[in-house]
């Protein structure tokens, strides 16, 4: 998908002058001792209004995509607003090694943005359908009159940029922790709280499908290594195979079990 069109629609608000032929008539003298307007032979005294012309702000769009399809690459998407109707949205960046390590799995609800890389530093994301999504895209110059006009997008606005905060600040913890199983054990409690469903003997079922070169592109890891630690979560009843690409967990155990290995380093 390319935003460069969509760009093009930009309903940034642009403000120009007349031709000072079509703005007024030239003053056919101007009285002694004022300065005249080279442009219109006005006074300099005297308060020329130029014509204001705007151009409508662009509407919310929605974006259909399915499982797989990316949104925006590193190079596109910026100076956009983007809110996840339905689905999940995985938004990731590629190591320089090849691999590839998530910055959020974003469900209904969720507001984010491509990264700012006019400095030059910040290198841009990806944001890849996980499942068949929904997302509205919204240009963040008009995102005032659109919180403006309705407060209950503040509030969503707010609550999902909190979310994303938290969210980071974990991604950042995890890393400096180094600790594949820890952060395949949180990867998974996050799955688990936005997509999980209960089952009958008290685990949670992820209702997404996951393979493990899934998971490990999901962490920074490998799927070798990813699919050993889901056996080890396995052997000690974290995690249950529930067939192809589907699994169940233990929210709590897990979360016991990252905590654990957290406070032993």
């Amino acid at each position: 998908m390319n935003f460069s069109a969509r760009d093009g629609l930009s309903a940034r608000t642009v403000a120009f002058t007349a031709s000072p032929g079509a703005a007024t008539q030239s003053a056919p003298h101007a009285a002694p001792g004022w300065f005249s307007n080279s442009a219109t032979n006005r006074p300099a005294t005297e308060l020329v209004e130029e014509p204001v012309v705007e151009r409508p702000r662009m509407k919310p769009t929605t974006e259909t995509l399915l499982r797989g399809q990316e949104l925006f690459g590193p190079s596109i998407g910026q100076g956009m607003i983007y809110i996840v109707r339905s689905g999940c949205i995985r938004l990731y960046k590629v190591l320089p090694d090849g691999r590839s390590i998530n910055l959020g799995l974003l469900g209904p609800n969720t507001i984010f943005t491509q990264e700012d890389t006019s400095d030059g530093i910040a290198s841009g994301a990806i944001a890849e359908a996980l499942v068949d999504s929904t997302v509205s895209v919204v240009e963040g110059n008009s995102l005032a009159t659109l919180i403006a006009e309705s407060p209950e997008l503040a509030v969503a606005i707010v609550t999902g940029m909190s979310r994303r905060m938290t969210e980071l600040q974990t991604l950042v913890e995890h890393l400096l922790v180094r600790d594949t199983a820890v952060r395949l054990a949180t990867t998974l409690i996050g799955l688990a709280q936005r997509f999980g469903r209960p089952t009958a003997d008290g685990l949670t079922s992820i209702a997404l499908p996951l393979t493990h070169q899934g998971l490990a592109n999901m962490i920074g890891s490998n799927r070798v290594t990813v699919t050993r630690k889901l056996l080890e979560l396995q052997e000690i009843g974290h995690v249950k195979s529930l067939g192809r690409n589907a699994i169940a967990v233990d929210v709590d155990a897990l979360r016991q079990f990252a905590q654990a290995a957290n406070e032993s380093r």
